[in-house]
C-alpha cells in the first residue's frame, strides 16, 4: 500500500507535468501558425462578402450580415460593429422591431468590449425586456453580466467591487431561468455560480462532466477548459490551471479568435513561474491580436503586465549577453591557449616527422648494408663452397701427383739400376707426360668446377647472340673459351694468372675474351654482372 501511494505521489505530478509541456509546445506552435489560422477565418469572411454583395433579399441580407457579425465578434470589433449597424439598418427598412432590438443589443456588446461603458448602459436600458422576443431574454441579460464583469475589473473599492458582484449574481440567476438546462450555456453559468459560492468540488465534477462529454466543438472544449482552469486556480493547483488555460488558449488561437483572456492569464502563470522567454512570446501575441482585434480593453489588461514582463525579459536577456560575452572572452582564452597548444603540438610533430624521416633514411641505409652484407654473405657462402671443393679437389689431386711422381721415380731407379739408360731417356724426353698430365688436370677442374655451377653452360650461352653460342665438343667438358670465363666466374679476373692456371699465354686469354665480347647478346656491363649471378 505504501508503495503504491509512493508511486501515485511521485508520478502523477512527472506525468502532469509532461502534459502540460505537451501542450505548451503546441501552443508555441499555434502561435507561429496564427497567419495560416487567420487566412483561414479571412476565407469564410470573404465568403460570406461575396454572398452579401450578390443578395438582394434584405431578408437574406440581415441573416448574412448577422453570420458577419458573429465571425468578427471576437476577430475585429471594429468590422463586427459596422457589420451591427448594417443589420440595424436593413432591421429599420424591413420595419422589425425584434431585428432592431437584436442589432442594436449586438452594437451594445461590441461597445462595451470596446470599453464604452455608459453608450453600452444607455442602449441596453433602452430596451424593455417586456418587449423582447423570450428568445431575446438570454442575450439580454447575458449584455448586462458581461458588462458588469468587465466594470467589477476596473472597480477600485471594496464598495464597488461588491456592488457590481451582487449585480453579477442577480444576472447569472436571471440567465439560468431563461437557458436551456441542457445546454452548455446553462452548465458554465451553474458553474459561475458554484464558484461563486466556494463549491468547487462541485463545479469541478459539472466542467469534467461536461469537457469529457463527446463530440463537443473546439470552441465549447476551449470554453469548458477555461471554466476548470478558473476552478483549479480557486483550487490553488496552479499545474492543472496552467494546463486547461493551455487548452483554452490553443482552441482561441486556432479559431482565429483575436480577443481572448486564457492566454493572457497563462502569460501571467508562466511569468511567476519564471518562464520568461514563453511569457514575453504570448505576451507579445497578446497584444498584438488585441491591437488587431481593436479590443481596447484587453489592451489595456495586458498593458498593465506587459512592461513588467518586457522588462524582467530584457534584463534576463542582457544576463544572458553579459554571460554570453564572458563566455566569449573566455572561449576566446581558451582559443589562444589551444591555438598556442597547436603550434607547439604541430612544432613537436615536425620534429618528430624529421626525426622519423632520419630514422626512416637510416633504416634505408640500414637496409642498403644489409643488402650488401646478405651478398656479401652469400658470396663468402660461395667462397666457402667453392674453397671447400677445391681445396678437396687440391689435396686430392696433390696426393695423386706425389703418388704419381713415386711411381715415376721407382721406374727410373729400376731403369737406372738395371742400366736401361736408354729407355729412362726415353721417359724424361717423351712430352706426352705433361699433355697427358694436363688433360687430365682440366678434366677435373671442369668437373669439379661444373659441379658447383652446373648451369654454367647453359646461363653463359643464354648471354650470347643465338648463332655464337658455344657448344663443347664431345668428350670435352669445357671449351678453353669456357674455361676462362669459368676462371673469371670463381673471382679471378687477371689475365696472367688465368694464364699460368691454364698454361696458356696472356695473348691468348685476351684473344679469348676479346673473342666473347664480340659474339655478347647484352651490354658489357650487363654481361658482367649476370657473369657474377650465375649459379645464384
Amino acid at each position: 500500500m505504501k508503495k503504491f501511494v509512493f508511486l501515485f505521489i511521485f508520478y502523477v505530478p512527472t506525468l502532469l507535468l509532461a502534459q502540460t509541456d505537451s501542450l505548451l509546445h503546441l501552443l508555441d506552435v499555434s502561435i507561429k501558425k496564427r497567419p495560416q489560422f487567420a487566412r483561414i477565418k479571412e476565407g469564410r469572411l470573404d465568403s460570406l462578402k461575396e454572398q452579401i454583395n450578390r443578395n438582394t433579399n434584405p431578408e437574406k441580407s440581415y441573416s448574412l450580415y448577422n453570420q458577419l457579425f458573429m465571425e468578427y465578434k471576437h476577430y475585429n470589433l471594429d468590422t463586427a460593429l459596422e457589420a451591427a449597424k448594417r443589420k440595424n439598418d436593413i432591421a429599420g427598412q424591413l420595419k422589425n422591431r425584434q431585428y432592431q432590438y437584436e442589432s442594436r443589443m449586438n452594437i451594445a456588446e461590441i461597445m462595451g468590449k470596446m470599453g464604452m461603458y455608459k453608450k453600452t448602459f444607455d442602449i441596453i436600458d433602452a430596451i424593455r425586456k417586456s418587449d423582447l422576443d423570450p428568445q431575446q431574454w438570454r442575450y439580454f441579460f447575458h449584455l448586462y453580466h458581461s458588462i458588469c464583469s468587465l466594470l467589477l475589473q476596473n472597480a477600485l473599492s471594496q464598495e464597488e467591487k461588491l456592488y457590481y458582484k451582487d449585480l453579477i449574481k442577480g444576472y447569472k440567476d436571471s440567465l439560468l431561468q431563461v437557458t436551456d438546462p441542457q445546454s452548455l450555456d446553462y452548465q458554465l453559468i451553474q458553474n459561475g455560480k458554484l464558484l461563486e459560492a466556494g463549491q468547487y468540488n462541485e463545479a469541478l465534477t459539472l466542467m469534467t462532466r461536461c469537457y469529457q462529454t463527446p463530440g463537443r466543438k473546439e470552441a465549447e472544449r476551449g470554453a469548458i477548459a477555461y471554466g476548470l482552469s478558473d476552478i483549479y486556480e480557486a483550487l490553488g493547483n496552479a499545474e492543472q490551471q496552467k494546463k486547461y488555460l493551455a487548452i483554452a488558449a490553443i482552441a482561441d488561437i486556432q479559431g482565429a479568435v483575436k480577443s481572448y483572456i486564457a492566454l493572457r492569464k497563462l502569460t501571467v502563470l508562466l511569468y511567476q513561474e519564471g518562464d520568461l522567454e514563453r511569457a514575453y512570446t504570448y505576451i507579445r501575441c497578446c497584444m498584438e491580436d488585441a491591437t488587431f482585434c481593436k479590443a481596447r480593453f484587453r489592451m489595456i489588461e495586458i498593458s498593465e503586465a506587459l512592461p513588467i514582463i518586457v522588462a524582467t525579459y530584457d534584463k534576463k536577456m542582457k544576463e544572458e549577453k553579459d554571460s554570453l560575452f564572458k563566455y566569449l572572452l573566455l572561449i576566446s582564452a581558451l582559443t589562444l591557449v589551444l591555438t598556442l597548444c597547436i603550434v607547439f603540438i604541430y612544432n613537436q610533430l615536425k620534429k618528430i616527422s624529421a626525426a622519423k624521416q632520419l630514422i626512416r633514411n637510416a633504416n634505408e641505409e640500414l637496409t642498403v648494408i644489409n643488402e650488401a652484407l646478405k651478398e656479401v654473405n652469400k658470396k663468402l657462402s660461395e667462397s666457402d663452397q667453392v674453397k671447400e671443393t677445391y681445396i678437396g679437389y687440391v689435396f686430392n689431386l696433390c696426393s695423386s701427383y706425389i703418388n704419381k711422381l713415386e711411381n715415376y721415380r721407382l721406374t727410373l731407379h729400376k731403369k737406372l739400376k738395371a742400366r736401361q739408360t736408354d729407355e729412362a731417356l726415353q721417359i724424361t724426353g717423351s712430352a706426352s707426360l705433361v699433355t697427358n698430365e694436363l688433360k687430365e688436370f682440366f678434366q677435373n677442374f671442369d668437373a669439379v668446377f661444373l659441379n658447383i655451377y652446373p648451369n654454367f653452360v647453359d646461363a653463359f650461352n643464354a648471354l650470347l647472340k643465338k648463332e655464337e653460342q658455344i657448344i663443347p665438343r664431345a668428350g670435352d667438358i669445357l671449351t678453353p673459351e669456357l674455361r676462362v670465363f669459368a676462371l673469371m666466374r670463381l673471382g679471378v679476373t687477371d689475365s696472367s694468372k688465368i694464364a699460368g692456371f691454364l698454361h696458356y699465354s696472356p695473348q691468348t686469354v685476351y684473344n679469348y675474351k676479346l673473342k666473347i665480347k664480340n659474339k655478347l647478346a647484352v651490354s658489357k656491363e650487363e654481361f658482367a654482372a649476370r657473369m657474377q649471378q650465375i649459379g645464384k
